[in-house]
């Protein structure tokens, strides 16, 4: 029996995910996916075939076991909407496209809530926090520590003994050297190369990256 899901969020980036959850089911038929919830979409209304079954209130009152994916690029909304996220019912797998890969299955630790899309190369001895994204085509090293609701754009390369603090935000495109530590709260901008270590709450911009407040 397969079991019952549902995605937050219905923009870009939840269509992608429910794409993927299709092509999960065509290797493995795990999940029924119930529909959309989004506080920004008219409830009843449809995206891409599956309903808006409404927003966060109406996933709190769910009755029945239910697992949810969070499909909210922002790092910021993705952990605000986890903290109102109350339902005892509901639970955040970890969700793997078929055609990532994930490396070594000993070493890698991923939280929950995690997101890995397609085209992605992981190697080992990597943790991944709790609702990260790692969208499309994103390399990461050996040793990579990710904090929770981290959010990696397409086609990101992430260099070994990289850290990477809570609730950041690596634009398309961008790369961290080897070594380097950021903070919390960061942005990396597209293109951007991270060539050393920053605090927190910064946006970095550049090539190489320089700083700028947030």
């Amino acid at each position: 029996m397969k079991n019952k899901l549902a995605i937050y969020g219905a923009g870009g980036f939840g269509r992608e995910v429910a794409a993927m959850i299709a092509q999960l089911n065509d290797f493995r038929r795990t999940w029924e996916v119930v529909g959309f919830f989004d506080d920004g979409k008219e409830k009843n209304s449809t995206v891409d075939g599956l309903k808006i079954l409404g927003g966060i209130n109406e996933l709190n009152l769910v009755t029945f076991q239910l697992s949810v994916v969070v499909a909210v690029a922002d790092p910021n909304t993705r952990s605000a909407l986890i903290q109102t996220a109350t339902n005892g019912k509901i639970d955040f797998p970890v969700l793997a496209h078929p055609n990532a890969n994930l490396g070594d299955r000993t070493r890698n630790k991923f939280g929950r809530g995690a997101i890995v899309t397609a085209g992605v190369i992981l190697t080992t001895g990597i943790e991944i926090g709790e609702f990260c994204i790692i969208n499309l085509a994103s390399t990461i090293g050996h040793d990579v520590r990710l904090g929770n609701f981290c959010t990696v754009m397409p086609a990101c390369s992430i260099s070994g003994n990289v850290s990477i603090g809570s609730r950041c935000l690596l634009g398309t495109g961008s790369r961290i050297i080897q070594g380097i530590t950021i903070g919390e709260n960061c942005l990396v901008g597209a293109g951007s190369i991270v060539t050393k270590s920053f605090d927190s709450n910064l946006k970095l911009l550049g090539v190489p990256a320089r700083k700028l407040k947030q």
